[in-house]
């Protein structure tokens, strides 16, 4: 049902002392955020003038990081309605099992387009049904959104290690390898470019769309939305399609690029979607999101570890550092938040 832009519930406008003086320091989340990165991305340019600012480095880092930003987008979506995913790093592998297991029908490595034509469709129909079983059991059965997501994540998970016997599989066409997962187009790798035109369509989706405006006001304030009129078990349901469909589309573009399923280096895909959509100015708490802010929030934990590699620190300690970093950025939300509420 459509209900008038007039009568949706708005977010609470952030008048309390503490609200405004984040913003007089900050200017914006947004601008924050891209400050943060860039005073990152200095401070290593500095610290290793002929290693990190090249052309090389920064292309590699863009690449890498693309899947993550094409969770991001779905998640986006999903905790501005303020509910969670945490299934779509393993959704995300399960997709590529099932989608080398599907062209493994039409030839595997040595199939042709037709063979990437099913894989991709396969893979992105693992998103979207895992999002639609997220989605009908969360406004359904009401079930929390934390609990089933979850949930799935083990599902997922176990099954494809199940399929596999732990064992990355390879059958993936020398078409799509050299074509998508090594391809240029208007001089851009494809990767970076299929991540880009999802931030650009997430961002105008849910910043200009009436969809995006159910979004956030059903994260605002989900009962008065629904006195406006919106369907918000409709609406919950295509977020959590949305945020299957980043999955799968990043599970495909992870066969196009390493030519197998990666079974073990997904691990912290999840939470670095996450603290990326955090970082980039989406609240926890929902109401407010910002696509644009994810896709530089994303590069944020892949900077700090471009640069502890060069520095020659375990890799381990960049989870010790993401921890920490999401804490103190849910903290600052939180106390936002309480900001608002004390601000009436």
């Amino acid at each position: 049902m459509s209900a008038p832009t007039s009568s949706l519930p708005q977010p609470v406008n952030d008048t309390t002392p503490v609200a405004m003086l984040l913003r007089r320091i900050t200017g914006s989340q947004a601008m924050l955020t891209a400050g943060t990165l860039a005073v990152v991305m200095v401070f290593f340019s500095v610290l290793f003038p002929s290693k990190f600012p090249t052309l090389y480095n920064i292309q590699t880092l863009a690449v890498d990081y693309s899947g993550i930003v094409l969770l991001g987008v779905g998640l986006t979506f999903i905790m501005t309605s303020a509910r969670f995913d945490f299934s779509v790093g393993a959704v995300l592998v399960f997709s590529c099992v099932m989608g080398v297991k599907a062209m493994e029908l039409l030839g595997g490595s040595a199939g042709g387009w037709g063979a990437v034509l099913l894989g991709f469709t396969t893979c992105l129909g693992i998103g979207l049904l895992s999002g639609f079983i997220n989605g009908f059991l969360i406004v359904k059965a009401r079930v929390p959104s934390i609990i089933v997501t979850l949930g799935t994540l083990s599902i997922a998970q176990g099954a494809a290690y199940v399929l596999t016997s732990g064992v990355d599989l390879y059958g993936v066409p020398k078409p799509m390898l050299d074509e998508i997962g090594q391809g240029r187009l208007l001089g851009l790798p494809i990767p970076v470019l299929v991540a880009l035109v999802a931030v650009v369509v997430g961002a105008f989706v849910l910043s200009q769309t009436r969809f995006g405006q159910y979004a956030c006001a059903i994260g605002s304030n989900a009962e008065a939305a629904r006195r406006a009129g919106i369907n918000i078990d409709r609406v919950a349901i295509t977020l959590y399609l949305i945020s299957g469909c980043g999955a799968g589309l990043a599970g495909f573009m992870s066969l196009a690029r390493f030519g197998s399923t990666t079974l073990a280096a997904h691990q912290s895909d999840n939470l670095t979607a996450l603290l990326g959509v955090v970082l980039g100015g989406t609240s926890l708490f929902g109401g407010t999101g910002t696509v644009v802010g994810t896709a530089v929030g994303v590069f944020i934990p892949g900077v700090l570890s471009n640069g502890l590699v060069m520095m020659q620190v375990l890799p381990y300690w960049q989870y010790i550092i993401v921890g920490v970093v999401l804490i103190g950025v849910v903290y600052v939300d939180l106390v936002k938040r309480r900001g608002r509420s004390e601000g009436g």
